[in-house]
């Protein structure tokens, strides 16, 4: 949270992190149940206000939430069946790490030269796409075909490419979904794009054909849209945790009611 806060102070606030960080030592220091009611209501209104930070992603991280809510309702008629919420993610996280460290990196120093700043941003985008975005579009898979074959009614897989968009999703024939974020990776990857000098700036063309996909993005706009990618996957991210921390502050670090 201090990081987003940091990265986007104008849609994450940084009271958050406080807030957590009492939260932290709260639990920390305790030897026995320390939660009141509260303080979990407290992390369920975060996701709420993570979910709700951009109106251009807000329905993607809606969809997002009610995947796992009607997973966790499932679960509570099929107790023996166990889901860890973000397994695929654990797994992953050291690769998501250092795929987004390099994204940054690379943009940082790319900065200091005009000409290498577009490149660069393809570049970082590719590099997120491969590592972060297919973790998280891998997990939100792996939750639909664990729980399809026990009542899952609302969600397919075609719903995360829309989860995992910055803005909509593409066809490619009648079948294949793609997001706009894996499209303009396949733009970069196959050399479906050109980058050409306007004024003092660049603007960026891409033209898949194949996904019906053709856009002229000035750098500013190019801009936004990495940065709205940035914050849908970090927002993602944080998700995940909140989904796999609530179950646990409840059973274990709940007070129980006093008996009257």
């Amino acid at each position: 949270m201090e990081d987003m806060s940091n990265t986007f102070p104008k849609s994450i606030s940084f009271e958050w992190s406080k807030q957590l960080q009492k939260l932290n030592i709260k639990v920390s220091l305790a030897s026995n149940p320390c939660l009141n009611i509260q303080d979990v209501l407290l992390i369920e209104e975060l996701a709420t206000q993570l979910i709700h930070a951009h109106a251009d992603t807000e329905k993607q991280l809606e969809q997002f939430w009610s995947l796992y809510n009607e997973a966790y309702t499932i679960l509570q008629s099929h107790p023996k069946t166990g889901y860890a919420p973000q397994g695929i993610i654990d797994d992953e996280l050291d690769r998501i790490r250092h795929g987004d460290k390099l994204a940054e990196k690379l943009v940082l120093e790319a900065d200091r030269s005009t000409f290498a700043f577009p490149l660069a941003l393809l570049l970082a985008h590719v590099v997120r796409t491969e590592t972060i975005s297919h973790a998280i579009e891998k997990q939100l898979c792996d939750v639909i075909e664990k729980f399809e074959n026990l009542g899952l009614t609302k969600f397919n897989k075609n719903d995360t490419e829309f989860m995992c968009s910055v803005h909509n999703t593409f066809f490619k024939g009648n079948k294949q979904v793609r997001s706009d974020v894996k499209v303009i990776r396949n733009s970069i990857a196959h050399a479906l794009f050109s980058i050409r000098k306007v004024v003092d700036s660049y603007e960026i063309e891409f033209n898949n054909s194949a996904f019906q996909f053709y856009k002229v993005y000035s750098m500013k706009e190019f801009g936004q849209f990495f940065d709205l990618h940035t914050m849908l996957y970090k927002r993602q991210l944080a998700l995940f945790f909140i989904i796999e921390l609530i179950p646990i502050l409840t059973t274990h670090f709940l007070e129980k009611p006093s008996a009257s």
